[in-house]
């Protein structure tokens, strides 16, 4: 005999089964039931005269990509379209008070509501779709995802501080207005499960609806319109694109700090403008390729680049400037003056040019018999007398034949002293008959020292051209350094002007949105 515990137990078993295959019944009835007459390619409203409203709504999910070149905005949606079916209506009470039920989607009517500014040749396969969900008094609901590739008009004119307007326009493609009427969901774009962009910041979203009248057709065809604001975070370009250029061009500006015997100075601009191409060139691979609007980061390279090719042309003047002295040409007076007077204390600099040699210099005597008293004296001073005396000294051996020697001054050493020591003497230009040798020693004397004095007097004058040459060289040089430091401050100062003043001629300029 069964005990009442396991014969409940099996009871409840049973009724639950019962319970079960009566639901699946209703619901496979209730299926039945509609699908039975059901015809999707037949509009399902009331009346044929009478228009059938779709309310139409769209959730932004997430702004997939941006693309400036092709001017194409990639994003991801929900999409909520809602409308009574009246073929699709049941009394629950007669199928096990079901009140919602799934069907496919491609089973039922559905409205061709597109998106007109579509840019995907792939559209059919973008959007999503599972099931529609519909209710009893015949209201069906068909949610799906999509993602969207919309034509946008990108502008550029204040890349990367640009802000972007791009629209999503959706509309039935063959209803007109008085077939199918398009009714908004919400008058706020919806945004409650929106992610965040890294790139791009979702300023706002704004829903419109219109009415517009094509050239093919007399009937209105209303739309609704989704317009995304959007705006870029220049973070990203400010320390890839500008930031490098901001610094390549105060390399280039330091050539005018870099000695011009380094022989680098032009060769250093050169380069800078070489890498500055080629950031300008990775720029315009990324903008759309129009002359409308010039993008404002190339409007900035522009500048710079113009401003470093600028400064190397200078930088080729103030070569020339440096090396000028070479020529022997001196610095003009009113250089002198504005550079050394006021250009060099403006910048600060300290000078140190010595003063050149006079234009006079060093006057020379010319050796010769003429006049009275002998020159050379004047000249050299005493120490040659004592070589005179020396080269007449009784030992020493004359061109024909040796001095004899004698107790007393013999008469060619007094007759030496005499010229030597300037005193005049009607004897001093003969000398004794007995001594036939002084004669040729004392013209052999005197012509050397005109050569030694000739020699010197060259070497004098050599060394004094030398000194006014130098002098001249080291003036031009200071010119030159005067020049670079005055034109170092004024391109430093053109070139943060222009930086500061094209960065913000963009109206959404912020450097550091996050």
């Amino acid at each position: 005999m069964m005990t009442p515990g396991p014969l409940l137990t099996l009871v409840c078993l049973l009724a639950a089964v019962a319970r079960e295959g009566v639901a699946d019944e209703a619901e496979y009835r209730l299926t039945r039931y509609l699908m039975s007459n059901y015809d999707k390619s037949v509009r399902p409203s009331f009346k044929a005269s009478m228009a059938l409203n779709i309310t139409f709504g769209l959730a932004l999910t997430q702004i997939i990509d941006v693309d400036e070149r092709n001017q194409i905005l990639t994003t991801n949606c929900w999409l909520n379209q809602m409308w009574l079916d009246y073929s699709l209506q049941w009394n629950a009470s007669d199928f096990g008070n079901i009140q919602v039920i799934r069907l496919p989607a491609d089973k039922l009517w559905k409205p061709d509501i597109i998106l007109y500014n579509n840019a995907d040749s792939q559209y059919n396969n973008a959007i999503l779709s599972t099931n529609i969900i519909v209710t009893a008094d015949g209201n069906v609901t068909w949610l799906s995802s999509a993602i969207f590739r919309s034509s946008c008009s990108i502008n550029v004119e204040f890349f990367p501080f640009d802000e972007q307007k791009c629209v999503m326009k959706f509309a039935s493609w063959t209803y007109d207005g008085f077939q199918v009427n398009l009714v908004i969901q919400t008058e706020e774009g919806d945004l409650s499960n929106y992610v965040t962009n890294g790139e791009w910041d979702l300023i706002d979203m704004i829903v419109e609806r219109n009415v517009v009248y094509y050239s093919c057709c007399e009937a209105p065809y209303p739309d609704i319109t989704y317009h995304i604001i959007l705006r870029r975070r220049p973070l990203f370009y400010v320390f890839n694109l500008i930031l490098p250029c901001v610094l390549i061009t105060g390399i280039a500006l330091m050539s005018f700090y870099m000695p011009s015997d380094s022989g680098e100075k032009v060769t250093l601009g050169i380069t800078t403008l070489l890498s500055m191409t080629v950031f300008l060139m990775v720029i315009g691979e990324s903008m759309p390729p129009t002359s409308e609007k010039l993008p404002l980061i190339g409007l900035y390279y522009g500048v710079t680049i113009s401003l470093v090719s600028f400064a190397t042309g200078l930088s080729v003047v103030t070569l020339n400037i440096h090396h000028r002295g070479m020529r022997g040409r001196e610095v003009p007076s009113f250089v002198k003056k504005v550079v050394f007077s006021y250009m060099a204390k403006m910048m600060c600099i300290r000078l140190d040019i010595p003063d050149p040699m006079g234009g006079q210099g060093h006057k020379f005597t010319n050796m010769n018999h003429q006049g009275e008293g002998y020159p050379g004296y004047r000249e050299f001073g005493p120490s040659h007398l004592e070589m005179s005396d020396r080269l007449l000294d009784p030992e020493v051996k004359c061109e024909n034949g040796g001095i004899p020697p004698s107790s007393q001054e013999s008469p060619r050493r007094s007759s030496m002293r005499r010229l030597t020591g300037g005193v005049h003497s009607q004897h001093s230009t003969s000398c004794p008959a007995a001594h036939p040798c002084l004669d040729t020693f004392e013209r052999h004397f005197i012509r050397v020292l005109n050569k030694v004095y000739q020699t010197i007097e060259k070497n004098e004058i050599r060394l004094a051209e030398q000194d006014r040459r130098d002098t001249i060289k080291l003036e031009w040089q200071q010119v030159a350094l005067v020049v670079d430091r005055f034109l170092l401050w004024i391109f430093i100062i053109a070139t943060i002007s222009s930086t500061f003043g094209i960065m913000y001629m963009s109206p959404h300029t912020k450097l550091f949105t996050m």
